[in-house]
C-alpha cells in the first residue's frame, strides 16, 4: 500500500522579497505552502490550489500547475467556496 503523503502546513507571510505570490516546498516530513496575505481573496484560493499542485504532481510543468490552479479555483469560487476568518481581528498565522 502507497505511504499516505502528510498535508501541507500552510503560512501566509509577505512574498515580496521572492518576487512569488506563493512558494512551495516539497518535504516528506513537512511540506509547506507559503502565500502572500496582500492577495485578495480569489487569487489566494488560485495560488492555495496552484502551490498545492506542484506537490501532489511534481513532475507536472509550469504551465499544467498554472492551468489546473485556474480551473479548480474558477470551480470553486463558482460554487461560493470563500475563505473565512472568524475573528474579526483575526490575522493568517505568520512565521518568523
Amino acid at each position: 500500500m502507497p505511504k499516505k503523503s502528510k498535508s501541507p502546513k500552510v503560512i501566509f507571510r509577505k512574498l515580496g522579497k521572492e518576487k512569488a505570490w506563493g512558494q512551495a516546498t516539497h518535504d516528506e516530513r513537512s511540506p509547506l505552502i507559503e502565500i502572500d496575505p496582500r492577495l485578495g481573496a480569489k487569487r489566494q484560493l488560485e495560488v492555495l490550489i496552484h502551490e498545492a499542485s506542484h506537490l501532489a504532481i511534481p513532475e507536472a510543468s509550469e504551465a499544467k500547475v498554472d492551468s489546473i490552479g485556474k480551473y479548480i479555483c474558477e470551480v470553486l469560487w463558482r460554487q461560493n467556496y470563500r475563505r473565512v476568518l472568524l475573528d474579526k481581528n483575526s490575522q493568517p498565522p505568520k512565521i518568523s
